[in-house]
């Protein structure tokens, strides 16, 4: 399954803050599992991330030590919305 994932940023110093960012990815992949993509650019958000997992309870797992992580960095990235695509053998089983 993947997980599309968009985000906002209000800050300065983009390259800086996505520095962060990825060490903050790295370590929840490390720790979950899980490939991430991106930065994609998309038309309708600041980031867009592709996130391929193997089972849905990966998102909230990951949502919330992303969130823990970013807060605690004071990074200025914040949740806009979420899509989860699946292939049909997925859903049907």
């Amino acid at each position: 399954m993947i997980i599309l994932s968009k985000m906002d940023y209000e800050g300065e110093d983009l390259q800086a803050d996505l520095r962060k960012l990825e060490a903050i990815h790295s370590r929840i992949q490390e720790k979950l599992g899980g490939r991430i993509e991106g930065p994609y650019l998309p038309q309708d958000a600041s980031l867009l991330y592709i996130f391929h997992v193997n089972k849905y309870e990966w998102l909230n797992e990951a949502g919330r030590l992303w969130l823990a992580e970013v807060s605690k960095a004071k990074l200025p990235f914040s949740p806009k919305s979420y899509e989860i695509a699946v292939e049909p053998k997925e859903f049907f089983g």
